[in-house]
């Protein structure tokens, strides 16, 4: 079940890439799929997406009540009339967190599966799925979840241009030495490739680390007393400074650059209501802590989502506005890049 890549064709060709010197590419952690209209649209309207050659999801769930027992990729590649494919990472033996009982209105999960996605332009020819090390006991017992973290990779059947297409999302519960380890098993798998290679992904590139005992405290401290500009560098450039991630040192190593794709700009803002750590608290605790929380809260803006690439001769990247947060098409904003 959870090794098996689904694929999707349009009825009919898609349309000619507007440049076709140009590749632009989408990437977008969609929170699920949960308001799958507005991601729709905004992959199909709106003025830096509508556009794109390709489109690298994170979060997509396959028959989760949460987000209407959809088949979230398939789906959007029947709205963008694109080539699909999709793996699994994780089976799913709740309705989901945070906001996801209410999103799933009683209803019961059909596959209770969610995973990693592309939507493509052109014809999407041989793909596997790459397993990352994945602590899956811990997986399990912390989220209800069983499985583990991967990579999805594809060859992009572009004319006169092929490509591989690469997305995946790190752990967000474990360290950043974990996620480092999981950034260089991806790079050795992709270490023999010669075609130019396209990544995105949520790498959860938080600088702090979790699930040992004093990441609670080291973060708290962090969001609470650290500067406002140097909290903001540290939370905006995760490639940078001394508390850097090292899977950065690993990209570097293996010949891929992010910075001419990365602005800065954060792509998740925190919400404390949704963390392990401050749902733990006693409740008068909380309380007692949830005006200096909401203050921290609102300097706990995340640069999380990256491209990164190797053997283009250039592009550029930014942040797409206006679609992430509280009642918006995902927690997520997506990005976009040209390969050139």
């Amino acid at each position: 079940m959870l090794s098996n890549v689904r694929r999707s064709s349009p009825e009919a060709a898609p349309a000619s890439p507007r440049d076709p010197a140009r590749l632009a590419v989408v990437h977008w952690n969609v929170e699920h799929g949960n308001r799958f209209e507005a991601i729709a649209a905004a992959l199909t309207t709106h003025a830096d997406l509508r556009d794109a050659d390709l489109v690298l999801l994170n979060e997509a769930d396959v028959g989760m009540a949460r987000s209407g027992n959809r088949d979230v990729a398939a789906d959007l590649g029947r709205a963008l009339g694109f080539h699909t494919a999709w793996a699994p990472l994780f089976l799913e033996t709740t309705s989901g967190r945070d906001d996801d009982p209410a999103s799933a209105g009683g209803r019961e999960n059909e596959e209770a599966l969610f995973g990693l996605g592309m939507l493509s332009r052109f014809p999407i020819g041989a793909a596997r799925v790459i397993e990352l090390p994945s602590p899956q006991a811990l997986t399990f017992d912390g989220q209800g979840m069983y499985g583990r973290y991967i990579a999805l990779a594809a060859a992009i059947e572009r004319p006169g241009a092929p490509f591989v297409a690469v997305t995946t999302h790190l752990d967000v519960h474990r360290t950043r030495a974990h996620r480092a380890d999981q950034m260089r098993a991806l790079m050795e798998s992709l270490r023999a490739e010669r075609r130019p290679i396209v990544l995105a992904g949520d790498f959860n590139t938080s600088t702090f680390d979790r699930g040992v005992w004093h990441s609670r405290l080291l973060g708290a401290v962090a969001l609470i007393l650290w500067p406002g500009g140097a909290l903001t560098r540290r939370l905006s450039r995760p490639d940078r400074g001394p508390v850097r991630e090292p899977l950065f040192d690993e990209l570097r190593r293996a010949g891929f650059e992010w910075e001419r794709f990365c602005d800065g700009e954060p792509t998740l803002r925190l919400r404390f209501e949704r963390l392990d750590e401050v749902r733990s608290l006693p409740k008068p605790l909380r309380a007692a802590a949830w005006r200096v929380l909401e203050w921290a809260e609102r300097r706990g803006r995340l640069r999380l989502d990256w491209f990164a690439a190797r053997g283009f001769q250039g592009g550029s990247g930014f942040t797409v506005r206006g679609l992430d947060g509280p009642g918006r098409a995902s927690d997520h904003a997506p990005l976009a890049a040209q390969f050139v």
